[in-house]
């Protein structure tokens, strides 16, 4: 969460797109923005399982890290990469995304309508917003922004494989987890009888933003000016109770 807060907070001046991808270390549940994590999980079980739990920048529901490919766009403004339009750049991201699956032969469509849904539970995975990437009809892939004066941040996710039960049923204090899981989530490798790997998917996604997007991304490493502000953050911010469990 801090270096994709360094990478936006340091795009001054750029006028290129970013593209990050990256795993976790355990098991993981980010937040969105204006979540509580104590009314939303039980912290304590959580850290018995040894489950990570952070609260993003960005807005969206729960999100289960660990079996996920988890990126991150950066897009500075003025920049024409992407709409400026919220619902049009969630229907690009979409389409950037589909490009790449289907490359690897994964049929997949994005939700055309937004859907109607009386008290939906806060979870990304089990919530199908309008543009949200689907796989035989179920949400394998969701995204959520914040915006600041330099640019627009993306972080999204897709679901590569199903998450343990035992993880599944700690991602929500409200829920059923499993249940609304089983009836409303899927995942690529699910749906396969041969294995797609992380590397294939970040390849694929990457030429599908690439092809639909009309950029061509160079692989880079952080710069210092990133790798600072992260563990900045990290130290102030992304690491602290203050943070994570605001009230």
């Amino acid at each position: 969460m801090a270096i994709d807060e360094a990478m936006l907070l340091t795009q001054k001046g750029s006028a290129q797109p970013t593209l990050r991808f990256y795993d976790w270390l355990q098991p993981a549940f980010s937040f969105g923005y204006f979540q509580r994590i104590a009314e939303e999980v039980d912290v304590s079980a959580c850290d018995a399982h040894g489950i990570e739990l952070v609260r993003r920048i960005t807005g969206g529901g729960t999100v289960v890290h660990g079996w996920d490919v988890t990126y991150t766009i950066i897009v500075p403004h003025g920049s024409g990469t992407l709409p400026t339009d919220i619902s049009a750049a969630y229907c690009a991201i979409s389409d950037c995304l589909i490009d790449g699956l289907q490359q690897l032969d994964i049929d997949v469509a994005h939700q055309i309508e937004k859907p109607i849904v009386e008290n939906p539970p806060n979870i990304c995975l089990t919530n199908p917003a309008q543009y949200d990437t689907l796989l035989n009809g179920k949400k394998i892939a969701g995204v959520s922004q914040r915006r600041n004066q330099t640019g627009v941040m993306y972080q999204g996710y897709i679901a590569l494989d199903l998450p343990a039960p035992d993880v599944l049923a700690l991602a929500s204090r409200q829920i059923s987890f499993n249940q609304v899981a089983a009836g409303k989530s899927t995942a690529i490798n699910q749906c396969r009888s041969a294995l797609i790997y992380r590397k294939q998917l970040e390849d694929a996604v990457t030429v599908g933003f690439e092809e639909t997007l009309g950029v061509q991304l160079v692989e880079t490493e952080l710069s210092p000016e990133e790798i600072e502000t992260a563990e900045s953050l990290a130290q102030t911010k992304y690491g602290t109770a203050e943070w994570n469990f605001r009230r």
